[in-house]
């Protein structure tokens, strides 16, 4: 397996930018989310590397081969890459065998790996003929490191919509790709059957060492399954970093409120910490040095808000609140409380001992909040 590596990478479409100066470096193995609202680029980004979109500038590289730049474009079935798409689109009219057997490499010629952009029309990504034992072998292990070794004889019309991903899956991995690129093959499913296999699709990848591309608008899925997430904006990279980088220390007002639910309070800063309807909040400043006095808007994830019975006697600490509203969720609950002296603001619990609504608590911080510029 190789590195992946996107340098300062951009793709028009038309007269539009689509994507513009994008670096990325995938180290061999990592399991990498680009994660973004509908029309950032995510998909552009992967058809680029795909080969299904030339590069108007940068370069893109696997190990030590360079399979675009501007003007000069490897072939899509010369790269190397896998491709699981949205839906699964299998062929109607082959089993579950035969379809994770399409990909199975027949060509004699072994994919060059060590120069840049193969000439000879025979360099294609086949791995070497295949006898038919070695082919039907190399089918039965794939269908089983799927789960699916017992329906190889099966009809795609008679897979549920999970089967038929696991069969797009072990037919993107039949060819031993350098890269696999999975673009949301998540979405179709329902919510129960997405959970379960996302998370066994990516334990499936780390045991395998497939390094991987998945292309997500959805923030749970990217922090809960990527070793690192790569955030875009109308094309541009946001921020690259582990998903408790991202969730924890965005790099911007709009990475904090794009990943997760935020409470947002205007404040004074002073010194490290950020005068506010909560109180006296110690905060990270984010892209500026604020000068002691000056408005900041304050961040804070709501589960960084809790109830503090103990503070109740302490004038000093924290803020009072009557708790307006909650969301159960079983696992956890969203409370909405009003601060006597300020907003309303949002706190996430643990669903155990929950207050009820129209009950008076105390509201305190337990961590560090963020502080970006005044708008």
């Amino acid at each position: 397996m190789s590195d992946l590596v996107v340098d300062g990478v951009s793709v028009t479409h038309g007269s539009t930018l689509a994507i513009d100066d994008v670096s990325l470096r995938i180290r061999s193995g990592e399991l990498v989310a680009v994660l973004g609202p509908s029309g950032c680029g995510k998909t552009t980004l992967l058809l680029s590397i795909a080969g299904l979109l030339p590069v108007h500038a940068g370069s893109i590289t696997i190990g030590d081969r360079e399979i675009s730049r501007p003007g000069r474009t490897v072939a899509p079935e010369k790269r190397g890459v896998g491709w699981v798409p949205q839906e699964a689109s299998l062929f109607p009219h082959l089993s579950v065998g035969e379809n994770i057997g399409f990909a199975v490499p027949r060509g004699r010629g072994a994919r060059r790996r060590s120069g840049s952009f193969p000439s000879e029309v025979g360099e294609g990504a086949g791995a070497g003929h295949a006898a038919p034992a070695s082919r039907a072998a190399r089918i039965a292990e794939l269908a089983q490191l799927v789960g699916l070794g017992d329906l190889t004889g099966r009809a795609p019309n008679q897979l549920s919509g999970g089967q038929a991903q696991r069969v797009a899956l072990a037919r993107a991995l039949a060819p031993r790709p350098d890269l696999l690129l999975l673009d949301e093959p998540f979405a179709a499913l329902d919510t129960q059957l997405r959970t379960g296999l996302r998370r066994e699709v990516a334990e499936l990848l780390r045991d395998q060492g497939t390094t991987s591309l998945l292309v997500t608008h959805d923030q749970e899925e990217a922090l809960t399954l990527a070793d690192r997430v790569a955030v875009l904006r109308d094309g541009h990279l946001e921020q690259f970093g582990t998903p408790e980088e991202i969730y924890q220390q965005p790099a911007s007002d709009w990475v904090a409120s794009f990943v997760g639910d935020v409470v947002e309070l205007p404040g004074q800063w002073r010194g490290g910490r950020v005068l506010c309807a909560l109180g006296s909040v110690e905060a990270s400043a984010v892209g500026f040095t604020p000068a002691d006095g000056e408005t900041v808007r304050l961040m804070l994830r709501p589960e960084w808000i809790v109830p503090r019975p103990d503070l109740l006697a302490q004038a000093a600490a924290g803020a009072d609140a009557r708790v307006a509203s909650i969301s159960y969720a079983g696992h956890d609950a969203m409370i909405t409380a009003d601060l006597v002296d300020g907003p309303s603001v949002l706190l996430r619990m643990a669903a155990v001992e929950l207050p009820e609504v129209g009950d008076d608590v105390r509201l305190a911080v337990q961590r560090p909040g963020l502080a970006f510029a005044a708008a």
